[in-house]
């Protein structure tokens, strides 16, 4: 893996990404004290357009579509009528319409979702195949993009708007950049030999230290929006009306009768999303997302029931234990 450096190839892999460039250790370490840059193929585009897009969005999401603005993205969740959370994204505003970013292996289940909806409304989505996303972390991150592109969004979900690819200041302070394939071939062969190259496994790991949870295929039509901390980072508005699964959104809201909430944990085991955790033999959470950490082990987000936060042992199937904390959630934008 070592060698394979050349955009192109990174982007043939498609969705299969590349858990590290053959050396995590190094990869982490440019995250947290360097500069990392990393193709982030395990995450698509749709494309929503039309002069019916906004309205219809606004009945089917649980973010306020109508508040956003072309220089703010926000996430936001699409339910079921149950309220149990089929995707949940990051939306954002361009000219043609909106742009939905979010995992790989949920999106053609999704788009096929809404499209049944549409009905007679002028509205079409489409799997955006113009353009490409990177991801850029670590404290000398900002000064290698701005010599790239100008100046960078100072705020939380503020997106700069440059002549080569838009810009997303994403919570942890890290950046996504969405541009043309012939743009960002050009900004990966700068920006690689620049700041090391890191994989899928580093991405998530940054996200997971942020508190950013992402719904995959394994964990779709589990959870409530609240259960994932989707309220806690903005991506729930209250105030909007309706929208798919809105009642219960909402009657949970103001009830408080969320009993699982979203937490970091950290085990030696190996774990993947959808896993069970156990206490007293008995499944009391279910993981969310996970990376592989070099020497650490493995670093999650779990949905766990309330029982898990009083002091008990929270293991793997295997029988590894999980230390479980709250996530650092940032504020909503």
């Amino acid at each position: 893996m070592g060698d394979l450096i050349d955009w192109n190839q990174v982007v043939s892999l498609g969705a299969a990404a590349l858990p590290h460039f053959g050396d995590p250790q190094r990869e982490f370490e440019a995250a947290r004290s360097g500069a990392a840059v990393i193709p982030v193929t395990q995450f698509e585009l749709l494309r929503f357009h039309g002069s019916d897009a906004q309205a219809f969005l606004q009945g089917q999401l649980t973010c306020d579509v109508d508040q956003l603005k072309r220089h703010q993205a926000q996430f936001g969740g699409y339910c079921t009528p149950k309220g149990r959370v089929l995707a949940n994204f990051l939306l954002m505003s361009i000219p043609q319409g909106y742009l939905m970013y979010l995992p790989a292996d949920v999106i053609a289940s999704v788009a096929d979702r809404l499209r049944k909806f549409v009905l007679r409304s002028d509205v079409k989505i489409e799997r955006e195949q113009g353009l490409r996303a990177l991801g850029l972390a670590g404290p000398a991150a900002p000064a290698l993009l701005q010599q790239d592109l100008g100046a960078l969004p100072q705020s939380r979900l503020a997106v700069g708007l440059h002549a080569r690819g838009s810009v997303v200041r994403l919570p942890g302070d890290i950046f996504l950049v969405v541009a043309t394939p012939v743009d960002m071939a050009t900004l990966w062969e700068t920006l690689s030999k620049r700041a090391v190259p890191a994989g899928a496994q580093c991405w998530n790991w940054l996200q997971i230290q942020a508190g950013v949870p992402w719904i995959t295929a394994p964990t779709q039509e589990q959870f409530l929006p609240q259960m994932i901390g989707l309220d806690a980072i903005g991506g729930v508005s209250f105030d909007k009306g309706c929208y798919t699964g809105q009642e219960i959104v909402a009657r949970t809201h103001y009830l408080g009768e969320v009993k699982r909430k979203l937490r970091h944990g950290r085990t030696s085991g190996g774990v993947r999303a959808g896993d069970a955790l156990l206490a007293a033999g008995e499944q009391c959470g279910t993981v969310l997302n996970m990376a592989v950490v070099p020497g650490e082990g493995s670093t999650l987000l779990a949905v766990v029931s309330e029982q898990a936060d009083t002091p008990s042992t929270v293991q793997l199937a295997s029988g590894e234990r999980v230390e479980l904390s709250a996530p650092v959630m940032a504020a909503p934008a």
